[in-house]
């Protein structure tokens, strides 16, 4: 039986939903934010629109939002967004670079086109590599699945008085173990390389956070904002994986705190000041591990995805660290990975030569484009970030589409 102290927090619960959704008098330039503790996605836009001092409020997504989530942008994902004028935006990405462009701010692309597209490079590997190593760490073991699982149940049960952690939390459990397939996590020995990839990773930071306070210099760029998600979301917050990150990594720690602050006028915590991105002619070797790195885990599976994807495929296998694996089509990958390619093929020639010594000396060149572009066809009409007509893409078009005929 629900007591009447349960049913009046309930109410309180449901009642601050509300109000998070709905833009009151000096409110009415800020964006709305549908995001998750879980995502780091979510935290990635946020942080970035915290440093920047672009207004929002932040919206549970609950298990009724999650309905509007996937009835506006056609699938259930976060973050998604509205604008002060409700327009629908999804995909952090190209948020970033609509909010870059459309506010005042502190810049956090550089000026320097070739260390631009080291940023790039990086932001992609961030959102397309690493949640393989996410993945693996939170649902590769006992502790990690029990508490994350109960997480993400607790965010999505908030207001919602017939659904409960504890029964929901086992539902996830079983779905989120289910990716392992999808993402090539099918054995012990590729985990054991996953789990050495992120040892690799993990001191590679390391030994650059000790000489710099930010991925290109002493400044925030948005490959900081984009690596500040899993890290923190994943890694830092997930209780198996902080040990990893407390033990092994105590300056990238210091790192997230340090984005955690951006933007926080409560106690003057947020850094408003800030040095200089780094001279391009003299990187530090600590990023040409980096884009070393990236080379050996996001190139191949990004490359064989956009190739499987062109082909309609629904597997492809890619050599990763030594690691042969067998991963599912994620069509939106290969589109991501054409985006990459075009970054590169748009640059002037001039800043392809200054580029070239780094990108062919660490691996990324010639395979980045040694094939052609890669052009699936499935995005096309789709108009980042905005969701035109509550249909981000063909793909989920189709899916719909697909939908709609066999209910009929």
């Amino acid at each position: 039986m629900t007591s009447s102290k349960q049913i009046d927090n309930l109410l309180l619960e449901q009642t601050l939903l509300e109000r998070s959704k709905t833009l009151f008098a000096g409110e009415e330039d800020h964006y709305r934010i549908w995001q998750a503790q879980g995502s780091p996605y979510s935290y990635k836009v946020m942080a970035y629109m915290n440093y920047r001092g672009i207004k929002y409020k932040k919206i549970k997504s609950t298990l009724t939002d999650l309905q509007w989530v996937d009835k506006v942008a056609g699938q259930s994902i976060v973050p998604v967004m509205l604008t002060p004028d409700d327009r629908v935006m999804q995909d952090s990405t190209p948020i970033i670079e609509y909010l870059e462009s459309a506010h005042e701010g502190p810049e956090t692309i550089p000026d320097d086109n070739a260390l631009a597209f080291v940023m790039w490079l990086i932001e992609d590997f961030c959102d397309e590599y690493m949640p393989r190593m996410h993945m693996h760490t939170r649902w590769g073991n006992a502790l990690n699945r029990s508490a994350l699982s109960h997480r993400i149940a607790r965010g999505i049960c908030y207001a919602s008085p017939d659904v409960h952690t504890k029964d929901l939390a086992p539902m996830i459990e079983n779905r989120q173990t289910g990716f392992n397939k999808h993402l090539g996590l099918t054995s012990e020995s590729i985990r054991e390389s996953v789990d050495r990839q992120i040892s690799e990773l993990l001191a590679i930071l390391e030994e650059h956070f000790t000489q710099y306070q930010f991925l290109l210099g002493n400044r925030p760029s948005i490959a900081d904002f984009a690596l500040y998600g899993p890290l923190k979301v994943h890694f830092y917050s997930d209780p198996y994986s902080n040990e990893i990150m407390e033990t092994e990594a105590p300056q990238t720690c210091n790192w997230i705190e340090t984005i955690d602050d951006l933007g926080d006028v409560r106690g003057c915590a947020g850094q408003t000041e800030f040095g200089n991105w780094l001279d391009y002619s003299e990187l530090p070797d600590s990023l040409n591990k980096l884009v070393r790195f990236i080379a050996k885990t996001y190139l191949p599976l990004a490359k064989h995805c956009a190739i499987s994807s062109e082909k309609r495929e629904k597997q492809y296998s890619a050599v990763i660290d030594g690691h042969t694996a067998t991963f599912s089509t994620h069509h939106y990958r290969g589109w991501a990975f054409e985006q990459m390619q075009l970054r590169y093929t748009h640059l002037t020639a001039s800043t392809k030569d200054q580029l070239n010594d780094l990108l062919s000396s660490n691996g990324i060149m010639p395979d980045l484009i040694s094939d052609g572009l890669f052009h699936n066809g499935l995005f096309d009409g789709f108009t980042p970030p905005f969701i035109e007509n509550g249909i981000p893409d063909a793909r989920i078009k189709r899916i719909k589409e697909k939908q709609a005929s066999a209910s009929a």
